[in-house]
């Protein structure tokens, strides 16, 4: 059995986890975030704020989108943010591993995998924080938001950074394809 720092998934996994993952972010960003962002006067939810957002904003935020917001938060989103940062990690991790072994890259360059369960254990700390503050509005206190806030921080940035390396296997993939093929 190979070892785990070797184990390279299947293709048919990663699309499979890839697809799963993209379904459910759909629904997000398609259904209940928009909702959301609709019943806020079109302001963002929590989950899409990648710089941050302070304890008048939330307070501010949670009051507009009042009680059947807030339920909605509670009930639509979050349960389907419980499913997605599990996929995130785990799909996105999966397909770092098959890029970088169809790029034939470092081996060491398999450890910028872990940024992406990184990113779902920030967004499921993300979502706890969340909900505590759905649960306890009006009484919101400045560390509750302020340690909502850094989960926000955390999954957003360790995101952008996993995603802005995608690329690197990509190209590496797509110049020895292209060299092979008008060779």
């Amino acid at each position: 059995m190979p070892r785990l720092r070797e184990w390279t998934p299947s293709g048919r996994l990663v699309l499979g986890l890839f697809v799963a993952t993209q379904a459910v972010y759909l629904a997000m960003v398609l259904v209940t975030l928009p909702h959301l962002r609709g019943l806020a006067g079109g302001n963002d939810p929590f989950d899409l704020m990648p710089t941050g957002y302070d304890l008048p904003y939330a307070q501010y935020f949670l009051d507009a989108i009042g009680v059947e917001g807030r339920a909605y938060y509670l009930w639509r989103q979050i349960p389907l943010d419980l499913i997605y940062p599990a996929l995130f990690g785990i799909g996105y991790g999966a397909l770092w591993l098959w890029l970088v072994a169809r790029a034939g890259l470092a081996p060491v360059l398999r450890f910028f995998a872990l940024l992406a369960p990184l990113a779902g254990a920030a967004d499921y700390l993300e979502n706890g924080l969340i909900g505590l503050m759905l649960c306890r509005f009006p009484d919101l206190t400045s560390n509750l938001v302020s340690a909502a806030n850094a989960a926000t921080l955390l999954k957003s940035w360790t995101t952008i950074i996993f995603l802005f390396g995608l690329p690197l296997p990509l190209a590496v993939i797509a110049y020895r394809w292209t060299r092979r093929r008008f060779r």
